[in-house]
């Protein structure tokens, strides 16, 4: 037999079913190849195994995160940061910083994330005067941290050529009472200020995506459903392809990326499918897997595709950014190649429509079984919560999306629809497939906070005590598996990864204390001391 591997001892196990009596570990090949007492693991190893003694850190299935944006990470990074923003004068002094520090010259574009109006104390939005304020001489653009509404000053308007007689279908150019633009757009339109005539390249993609990867397995990820391939201005979908499978070959990726490929209309998908691409494609720790469609906006943007119309709001009902027949034709497509869908879906009328796209796919094609999902599923009532048990259909959700909604949604939609809103424990009661994201880097991908907001359906000051929606909480055992097996479920994995089972990929989340055994308030604060994914150390603090 060849050298285990890694050896993990003195720890405490703690699998899908609970705490397990062994207290070691041996992984050999990149899978778990026994588990046992220190004594008797330690006896397997060999001159090349390495051995970490954990000092009674616990060990968990490795983390997931079902939903995020891995390259639009990696890319805000560089960026200007605006989520602690509390006011649009801090906005602009952001700003200003920024270009000052980092000497950016006059005409280059300058690139901000983050800002939320509902944190100002007129909960206005900027407009293009706003950051006209900051620099005429610079094109300056700023999306809101749900990335579903975007501003942009003066210049950045000229530079991108958007006017009043702009049309975006699918998307918005807000215009003042003077007719004249705002700065402000949503939806499709956000993608106007994200031209650019310079190619990124291969290399320079899979830099970007190594750290955000990296940054991942810091906080104790293993394993990430990634939507990327229009995630950079400038990168191609077959650059982004490339870069991951740059990447994998390397084993420089520090976690598992599932592909969940936004494709923008039928014809991209099929011609996708046409290059040979495929649902299972794979090289190493990167594959292909679902096809992504956004079919509304968000909730803090008002832009969710309601039945009723805001309760805040009663001029709009939100956007959808497909008709419902365009989102029937791409859903019916990518089942008919057995690939599942990934659709974005907040409003309730939007996860009407999406809902019905896979119906009518399902019984048109039998033969073919994708686990199709929706993504976020915010806005329900229980005949939704009900068709998705009928229909099979999986939901991505993101807890931490709590911390910040909790405080929103009945403002939004009113009581008599929040009331049957986010409601995961619900779809867990059904039978439905719930696996935990973060929608990073609209929230942060820290596993330890998205399990605390599962657990406490509370903001990070105890806020609603008890928590909003208490009925809802998720019990530790249920919050492990939603962020554990139920990621792996997400992809048909549930049978190699996603418990600590012999046999299974060795992708394993340490933390110093044991999550279910401290106060659910304390949960947040835990960081990672040891993330292996693949049998490998990826992360050590």
């Amino acid at each position: 037999m060849d050298d285990m591997q890694l050896i993990l001892y003195n720890a405490r196990l703690r699998g899908l079913d609970g705490l397990l009596p062994e207290t070691a570990m041996a992984i050999l090949d990149g899978k778990i190849y026994a588990l046992g007492d220190d004594e008797a693991i330690l006896m397997l190893r060999g001159e090349e195994t390495e051995c970490v003694d954990l000092h009674g850190a616990t060990v968990y299935p490795g983390f997931g995160d079902s939903h995020m944006h891995l390259l639009h990470f990696g890319v805000t990074l560089r960026e200007v940061e605006l989520k602690d923003a509390n006011s649009i004068e801090e906005v602009q002094a952001l700003c200003r910083r920024f270009i000052e520090q980092n000497h950016i010259p006059a005409g280059e574009v300058v690139y901000a994330h983050g800002w939320n109006q509902d944190r100002f104390p007129d909960r206005r939005m900027p407009t293009r005067q706003d950051l006209d304020a900051v620099s005429t001489e610079h094109p300056i653009v700023a999306p809101r941290i749900c990335g579903h509404i975007a501003v942009g000053n003066t210049r950045a308007l000229e530079r991108f050529g958007i006017t009043e007689a702009t049309r975006v279908p699918g998307g918005e150019i807000y215009l003042d009472e003077a007719g004249r633009p705002t700065g402000i757009v949503s939806e499709n339109a956000v993608s106007l200020l994200y031209k650019t005539e310079r190619e990124v390249s291969v290399d320079e993609a899979a830099e970007i995506l190594r750290r955000a990867a990296e940054y991942a397995a810091s906080r104790g990820i293993t394993c990430v459903h990634s939507d990327d391939l229009h995630a950079m201005a400038g990168c191609s979908p077959e650059t982004v392809i490339a870069a991951y499978r740059k990447l994998a070959r390397e084993d420089a990726l520090a976690v598992r990326v599932l592909e969940q490929c936004q494709l923008l209309g039928e014809a991209e998908i099929e011609r996708f499918f046409a290059q040979g691409h495929f649902s299972g494609e794979a090289e190493g720790a990167f594959s292909l897997y679902s096809l992504k469609i956004i079919s509304d906006g968000s909730l803090g943007a008002r832009t969710a595709y309601l039945r009723a119309p805001y309760a805040d709001a009663p001029e709009t009902r939100g956007l959808l950014c497909y008709a419902p027949e365009e989102i029937e034709a791409m859903v019916r497509a990518a089942h008919a190649h057995g690939m599942p869908v990934a659709i974005h879906a907040i409003g309730d009328a939007a996860m009407d429509v999406c809902l019905t796209a896979i119906e009518h796919a399902q019984k048109d094609d039998p033969d073919h079984k994708p686990r199709h999902g929706i993504v976020h599923c915010q806005i329900t009532d229980e005949a939704l919560l009900d068709r998705f048990a009928a229909l099979g259909v999986q939901a991505y959700v993101q807890p931490v999306f709590l911390e910040y909604d909790a405080h929103i949604v009945e403002d939004r939609v009113g009581q008599a629809r929040a009331a049957h809103s986010y409601s995961w424990k619900g779809l867990l009661r059904r039978g439905v497939n719930v696996s935990g994201g973060s929608d990073c880097p609209v929230e942060g991908m820290d596993s330890c906070k998205n399990l605390y907001c599962a657990m406490t359906r509370a903001d990070f000051a105890g806020e609603p005590a008890g928590g909003w929606r208490p009925e809802e909480n998720l019990n530790a055992q249920e919050a492990l598996r939603v962020f554990t097996r139920n990621v792996a479920a997400a992809s048909g994995d549930e049978k190699r990864r996603g418990d600590l089972v012999p046999g299974f990929d060795a992708d394993l989340t340490v933390l110093p204390e044991d999550f279910f055994e401290v106060a659910p308030e304390q949960v947040k604060d835990l960081s990672p001391c040891l993330t292996v994914m693949g049998g490998r150390i990826r992360f050590r603090a």
